[in-house]
Parts: structure tokens; C-alpha cells; sequence
């Protein structure tokens, strides 16, 4: 199990986050909703060591980890492109887990025309990102906004993709957009006044401020 405790994170005078608590268990697809500026991609970010927090206790398989990028037990996909642009495409392709090659995903690969990534719609780039950071032997998985910037279609297969890996991984993914991640999140926590909070139904999400109260 992947646990993050007692996270405190502030930028200047602004406290962003104060003893939050988040774990995740190999098999299961973890939600994290919060308002915009709530802090969701900083304890993304934290976790996988990207970002300094001021106080934390991260474990991973019951051992004490000061930062996640250095276990290799973490992938992370931030919200920003992160390969070259001269990364050929078939390079990126042939380093996809071959789990992750169901029908609908092939036949939708076979549709892109690209040499290298530069060449790639924002679109298209990020659903390749989003299938090569699955694909990775880490057991857990961060994925930040992975539904923003594409396509319904795309949308569909990248939920596709994350049921498939979270069959061996631990994923905990955020987005905006938040129907896809319901739909596939088998639990759902929130972030809100720099504290984690659990989720069971849309009225937490109205009574944490998440959703307007429209009754």
C-alpha cells in the first residue's frame, strides 16, 4: 500500500496543505477531487518528489520512502507534456504494455500518423502519455488531469486503459473532470480546506463545497 501522513505543504504565507492523510492499495483507482488551487496537484507532486512538502511521513510497502521518484514504485503524469519533441512515436508505442492493446485502443492507434511526437495532436499526445506512464513496472500509479484537453473518445479509452492497469497497480488519479473519474474511481476522496476527506455520494460533494447545492 502507498501511504502519505501528516502533510503539510505552504507556499509563502499560503498554507496548502495541513496534515493530510491518502493511501492507496495495489488493485484499486483512488479519485482526488478538489476545487481549483485546492492542492491536488501539489500532493501529487509530493508524493512522487517533484515538490518539497515541509513535513510528511511517505511509506510505500510498509517502507519509509523520503521521495517517490527514486523507489521506482511510482509513475506520475503531470499535466504538462513531459517528452521531447523529437521522441519517435513508434519508440513510444513499442514501450506500451501490451495489456493495454484492446480492440478499440489498437484500432485507434492505427489512426495516428505521426513520426514524432511534436508531430501529435494535444490530444493524441496526451492519451500516448497517458498509456506509457501505465505501462510502467512501478506499482502505483499518479495520474494528474488525464481527461483534460481530449477528446470523448479518447476519454473512453484512457478510462479503459486505467481499469486494465489497476487490475496489478494502485492508481490515484485528479481531473477537473469529474464524471470520467467517478465512473471508473472505486473510491473517491476530497480535498478541500487543505484537509482529505471521504466521498460516498454527490451530497458530500455539495456539503464540501465541490458541487452547488441546487435544491
Amino acid at each position: 500500500m502507498l501511504e502519505i501522513d501528516s502533510v503539510t505543504k505552504s507556499f509563502g504565507t499560503r498554507n496548502i496543505l495541513s496534515g493530510c492523510y491518502l493511501n492507496c492499495r495495489k488493485g484499486e483507482v483512488v479519485g482526488l477531487l478538489g476545487r481549483n488551487g485546492s492542492g491536488k496537484s501539489t500532493l501529487l507532486k509530493i508524493i512522487f518528489g517533484s515538490v518539497k512538502a515541509d513535513f510528511m511521513h511517505l511509506r510505500i510497502d510498509e517502507e519509509i520512502v523520503i521521495r517517490g521518484n527514486t523507489s521506482k514504485k511510482i509513475a506520475y503524469l503531470p499535466q504538462q507534456s513531459f517528452l521531447p519533441s523529437f521522441f519517435k512515436v513508434r519508440q513510444l508505442l513499442s514501450e506500451v504494455s501490451p495489456k493495454l492493446l484492446t480492440a478499440p485502443i489498437l484500432s485507434y492507434l492505427n489512426k495516428i500518423n505521426a513520426n514524432t511526437v511534436n508531430h501529435l495532436s494535444g490530444g493524441e499526445l496526451k492519451f500516448l502519455e497517458c498509456l506509457w506512464i501505465l505501462s510502467r513496472a512501478a506499482p502505483y500509479i499518479l495520474l494528474d488531469e488525464p481527461f483534460s484537453g481530449i477528446s470523448p473518445l479518447q476519454i473512453e479509452l484512457i478510462q479503459e486503459a486505467i481499469l486494465l492497469s489497476s487490475q496489478q497497480k494502485g492508481i490515484i488519479l485528479t481531473d477537473h473532470l469529474y464524471h470520467p473519474l467517478l465512473k471508473i474511481s472505486e473510491r473517491i476522496v476530497m480535498l478541500n480546506n487543505n484537509a482529505i476527506y471521504s466521498i460516498n455520494d454527490e451530497d458530500d460533494l455539495i456539503r464540501h463545497h465541490y458541487l452547488p447545492d441546487v435544491s
